[in-house]
């Protein structure tokens, strides 16, 4: 009964794990599709009346820009701007984020999965919780690697302009007044979760084997040595 009880009990430690995965995913869909990457305000250098509004997504952003006589908005290809404002290495970064970010998600959705099976199974294969643990860590590092170059991008160019060239020429400016936006938190909050993924089912792997350990039969040769002294 108690054989039952642990390994039930690590089954259920590794189904909780589906839910972190599934967590992470909806958090990683929300900051791919949204454009809050990064925000800003933006001002005009000889006019106090005028004030803008800019947000960034990974993909698509918006510049709202105001005269006083009314709000107008300017669509904004991020890719486009990023590699014709700042260069290549502004395009790396870009991609490194945008490529870290979709991996990420691919590898929750499997750890997801291999999460479902493993519960689902009684056997004590390794296999499954191989997959599992390599699933996670793919995750986590996929993200970290996806947020530091977001990091890197925004210091580097984003916080000294997120306006088109056109606009620049008319004495709009950006600089020293953007921040990270909360699709961009959104990445760092899915890194905690997986983490908490990954040291459950360290616990869940660790508990395992002590039970398999505790629970195994004495081999022969402690059997003949129990012989010889008796």
């Amino acid at each position: 009964t108690s054989f039952i009880k642990m390994s039930m009990r690590t089954r259920a430690l590794v189904f909780a794990t589906f839910f972190g995965s599934c967590l992470a995913i909806g958090l990683l869909l929300v900051s791919l599709t949204t454009n809050h990457w990064v925000r800003s305000s933006a001002l005009r250098g000889n006019s106090t009346k005028a004030k803008g509004e800019v947000n960034f997504g990974l993909f698509y952003g918006n510049q709202h820009l105001d005269l006083g006589i009314g709000v107008r908005t300017y669509p904004v290809d991020v890719y486009t701007f990023l590699r014709t404002e700042n260069g290549e290495s502004s395009f790396w970064l870009w991609l490194l984020s945008t490529l870290g970010t979709g991996f990420g998600l691919l590898a929750c959705a499997v750890a997801a999965i291999a999460a479902v099976l493993k519960s689902a199974s009684g056997a004590k294969r390794g296999g499954t919780m191989v997959l599992l643990l390599a699933a996670n860590m793919s995750a986590a590092g996929a993200q970290v690697v996806a947020f530091v170059a977001w990091l890197v991008q925004f210091y580097q160019y984003l916080t000294h302009n997120v306006l088109l060239a056109e606009h620049q020429q008319l004495h709009w400016y950006s600089t020293g007044l953007a921040y990270l936006g909360y699709s961009f938190y959104l990445v760092v909050i899915s890194v905690i979760v997986v983490l908490l993924n990954i040291t459950v089912l360290l616990y869940a792997k660790r508990r395992e084997l002590r039970d398999r350990m505790r629970l195994e039969p004495p081999s022969e040769d402690k059997n003949q040595t129990a012989i010889m002294l008796y």
